[in-house]
């Protein structure tokens, strides 16, 4: 099997929704995209492991970092790498991806030049992030993040960082893009990473609550009037639907965020649009599902929305991706169902203000790509 027919095969095996979105792209975008969105589940599977040591994750991440960036340390380490993530638990098409680690960078090899350029940073500094916050992990008991501050860190390093990345190759496929557009996308790119990361967070509550890892920030908790310990155990039901909710909340704010970004795209490039129409239009479908669901707090299991509701965003966003003002109807449409009308504003600046004081990032990297235009 040669290096691309794998990476077309593993995608479906590893995100059915995100195979669908690659699908509708075409030429070098979609390839680079394809390979990116790899990476990105390699270095996952390591973060998400459930039984591996943090120390270990956090080694193997930092050194996945350096291999992304230096073809030396690739070419001596790469196959070493590979080895020692024998250790890591998973699924069997997650592990059988990180197996073929060396599939994938073939395959990135043969990405064009200024594709490539837009990957590395990306993915590189991904890799630092997640081991940045894997050292704060407690075994002992319920590990939470502290603050809606350290949810919007944590979250930039494994989504908004692919916001950047997918603005910069964006970029690349739509040479002619207005420098109104390009603001725009820049301002909201991270914001539409945020998103849809926080959406998988408020759906994944409890089963990573059970897990020992709470994203949910231990201020949205204790400012409900619940105790960390209350929280864990399920107990206080109205209270932890208003844990919920503040989440969902903000969610709806970068989500909204998100619909800016697709709509800076020019309706021409319909392929593209639909590429971010579908996880928005999913992920604001997800929120409205989880508001108010008491039924979450009592499973084990996440939140999905139905295959008939995909279908029908499927069929019904081809239809509309050209009108601006149909889309913003539809967008609109879902968030009054979900009743989450005021959601508060993102302030990027702040953000990235923080991340310059934290460890993860490196002034040769940090937000850089060849041409971000």
């Amino acid at each position: 099997m040669d290096d691309w027919k794998y990476c077309e095969q593993a995608l479906p095996k590893v995100s059915r929704t995100f195979a669908l979105n690659i699908c509708v792209l075409e030429g070098d975008l979609k390839n680079s995209i394809l390979v990116a969105y790899l990476f990105c589940r390699i270095v996952d599977t390591v973060e998400d492991a459930a039984v591996l040591d943090a120390k270990v994750k956090v080694r193997l991440l930092q050194e996945f970092s350096r291999i992304m960036q230096d073809p030396e340390v690739r070419a001596s380490s790469l196959a070493t790498w590979v080895d020692d993530c024998r250790e890591v638990d998973g699924s069997a098409n997650d592990l059988d991806l990180l197996a073929h680690t060396v599939t994938v960078f073939r395959a990135f090899d043969t990405l064009p030049q200024n594709h490539r350029e837009q990957i590395i940073p990306s993915v590189a500094e991904m890799a630092r992030g997640m081991a940045y916050f894997q050292e704060k992990f407690d075994a002992s008991g319920l590990t939470l993040l502290e603050s809606q501050e350290e949810l919007e860190e944590y979250c930039f390093y494994v989504a908004g960082l692919v916001g950047e990345m997918l603005c910069n190759l964006f970029f690349q496929a739509l040479p002619n893009l207005s420098p109104a557009s390009k603001k725009i996308m820049r301002e909201t790119a991270v914001s539409f990473g945020l998103g849809l990361q926080m959406t998988n967070i408020s759906k994944d509550m409890i089963v990573d609550r059970s897990r020992g890892w709470s994203y949910i920030p231990r201020s949205f908790i204790t400012e409900v009037g619940l105790t960390v310990e209350e929280f864990s155990q399920g107990g206080e039901e109205d209270k932890s639907l208003k844990v919920l909710g503040r989440i969902l909340n903000k969610t709806t704010g970068h989500l909204k965020d998100a619909l800016r970004f697709t709509l800076a795209i020019p309706s021409r490039s319909a392929r593209i649009r639909l590429f971010c129409i579908w996880p928005l239009w999913m992920a604001m479908e997800t929120v409205a599902v989880l508001h108010n669901n008491r039924k979450l707090l009592k499973s084990d299991d996440p939140v999905k929305i139905t295959r008939k509701t995909v279908r029908r965003i499927l069929r019904r966003t081809r239809l509309i991706c050209f009108s601006d003002l149909l889309l913003k109807w539809s967008f609109g449409c879902i968030q009054r169902r979900a009743q989450l009308e005021n959601p508060p504003e993102f302030d990027l600046k702040a953000l990235k203000a923080r991340l310059e004081t934290l460890g993860p990032g490196s002034p040769e990297t940090t937000g850089k790509g060849a041409d971000n235009g």
